[in-house]
């Protein structure tokens, strides 16, 4: 054997961060700047460092829960801008891979903020970068579960059920723990959109069991949050309070402020249900203060809605009025509704009236729930 075949001369990094100190302090400086600040300070050589671009990608993904508009923003500039160095970044097959994570989480942030085409397209760019590297199944099952997720979203129910096993097997078969909870927990969520409740609680006290609270406190506050609303249906209304409680909790803890915002909204329902309308109102008006407070307007829209169904329960069609005329534009602008819904030119000029149509209000209401 030559010399030179039992000898092979790798390409060096240029510019490696001597300590992860440092490459998290890169990464924390470039999500604390905007696009325009960063380009004006010629910021962005630091992103050719592979261990910087690492510690970037570990920030984005912790907060995919708290701002997906962030991610969304700093994980699509970061996709153009490997692209663009395309062939110079890292070693082997890191620019592919840094190519598929940054697409990923852009489409995952996507997708949490109802942007479902925008999401399909970054998971296509997502499979393209992560098809070519050395090691593709692990993250391309990662693809997979977001694109599971986003059928969820759009009320593809049955074919959630019918592609997640495939997912699942995935995800057991790597070893990927964190990923096969998020699964299970979507299976959950998915046989309860299915009316199929008592089966959806039992996967969720099976993956309450088998979760760490030290380990994902999140998931875990998720699942606590929606065995209280399976119980609130079945109004046993006191288990349902204290699921609530550990929830928030463990919610709380995790920093996963859009699950809070859910779970005030699902409070609200609860409260409903036992006729308790005064609470609820307040209860609508946290969530709708939460997700405002997100950038989610979409969400904000709906749990309005939510809000007006109520006031008008208690009599208050002046406040229920005030809280549709925010609501109807950013429903019309997002196209969350299909063009020439009755309901919405009903509701419009019903409120114009001064006299709320509620069947309309509903009807609304309901199709969002559906198809949002």
């Amino acid at each position: 054997m030559s010399e030179a075949s039992r000898v092979l001369r790798f390409p060096h990094r240029w510019h490696s961060c001597s300590t992860p100190q440092e490459a998290d302090e890169a990464a924390c400086r470039f999500l604390e700047v905007g696009a325009e600040e960063r380009s004006a300070e010629g910021g962005d050589r630091r992103l050719s460092d592979p261990d910087v671009l690492s510690s970037i990608c570990k920030l984005l993904r912790e907060a995919l829960d708290s701002n997906p508009k962030l991610v969304a923003e700093r994980a699509s500039f970061l996709h153009r801008w490997i692209r663009a160095e395309e062939g110079t970044l890292g070693l082997f097959d890191e620019g592919e891979y840094f190519l598929g994570e940054t697409a990923l989480l852009a489409a995952a942030a996507l997708r949490t903020l109802g942007e479902r085409e925008e999401t399909e397209v970054w998971l296509q760019r997502a499979e393209a970068g992560f098809r070519h590297t050395v090691n593709p199944g692990p993250l391309v099952a990662q693809v997979a579960y977001v694109r599971l997720a986003l059928q969820y979203d759009k009320g593809r129910y049955q074919d959630v059920l019918d592609l997640l096993p495939s997912t699942l097997h995935s995800f057991e078969k790597f070893g990927m723990r964190k990923e096969l909870g998020k699964t299970r927990y979507l299976e959950a969520m998915t046989l309860k959109e299915c009316s199929r409740r008592g089966e959806a609680l039992q996967k969720l006290m099976a993956l309450r069991n088998t979760l760490d609270e030290a380990e994902d406190p999140g998931l875990l506050g998720q699942v606590h949050a929606e065995m209280g609303a399976c119980h609130a249906w079945e109004g046993r209304y006191e288990e349902a309070v204290e699921g609530y409680r550990q929830a928030l909790t463990l919610l709380s803890r995790a920093n996963r402020f859009l699950a809070v915002a859910d779970l005030k909204i699902t409070v609200g329902e609860t409260l409903q249900l036992q006729g308790l309308l005064s609470s609820a109102v307040e209860a609508f008006r946290e969530g709708v203060r939460a997700y405002a407070e997100l950038g989610m307007s979409g969400f904000v829209a709906y749990g309005r809605l939510l809000l007006a169904e109520t006031l008008i329960a208690l009599g208050r069609n002046r406040e229920a009025a005030w809280e549709i005329l925010a609501a109807l534009p950013t429903i019309e602008e997002q196209k969350m509704i299909p063009e020439g819904f009755a309901a919405v030119a009903l509701l419009r000029e019903s409120v114009r009236r001064r006299k709320t149509d509620p069947n309309a209000l509903r009807e609304l209401r309901e199709h969002l729930q559906t198809n949002s």
